[in-house]
């Protein structure tokens, strides 16, 4: 629904990333992963990933890339007429997965756009977080995520991985029919 940003594209867009075997780059959010991009982001976050600047360059570059949040930002950043991420675009702030539940929390009404993970509600296209990490519920119990530099964009099991609550995104719309 190219109109406007809504649960049911942020979960096509998580289950595309999935399917095309996206890498994980910590400060990437959907863009193809050049040398250039690369040695940008090495600069930026020194201590994130020159361990394993090898590996990333062997296996992620030529690819496209995200971080756990950015998966989610860079759904929020896509510009559905020219197909293209553009940075910090469409209402859509830059933050950390912290600072984005703190935002689903913020736009909230507790028990109804976010809580503890024991309370989640079947709605796919939900935030998922634990301290430092998110991801995407896609429904019947599964998530899609930037799991970590080794691993990339995988689908796993809300119940095996220890997240503490769930948040209605402020920045995408949960209307069912989306």
């Amino acid at each position: 629904n190219p109109a406007g940003k809504n649960a049911a594209d942020l979960v096509q867009y998580a289950l595309h990333a999935y399917h095309e075997h996206w890498g994980y780059v910590w400060g990437t959010f959907g863009l193809v992963l050049t040398e250039s991009l690369f040695e940008a982001k090495l600069a930026q976050y020194p201590d994130a990933l020159a361990g394993n600047a090898d590996f990333i360059r062997q296996t992620w570059v030529g690819g496209r890339t995200t971080d756990c949040v950015g998966l989610i930002k860079g759904y929020g950043w896509l510009d559905t007429k020219s197909m293209t991420i553009r940075y910090a675009t469409n209402g859509m702030p830059d933050y950390g997965a912290d600072q984005m539940y703190q935002a689903c929390k913020n736009a909230g009404t507790l028990n109804k756009d976010y809580g503890a993970i024991s309370t989640m509600p079947e709605i796919p296209g939900l935030m998922l977080w634990k301290s430092g990490h998110a991801g995407v519920y896609i429904g019947g119990g599964y998530a899609i995520e930037a799991m970590g530099t080794s691993k990339g964009v995988v689908k796993t099991k809300v119940s095996d991985r220890n997240w503490q609550g769930w948040g209605k995104l402020p920045y995408i719309d949960y209307r069912e029919g989306n």
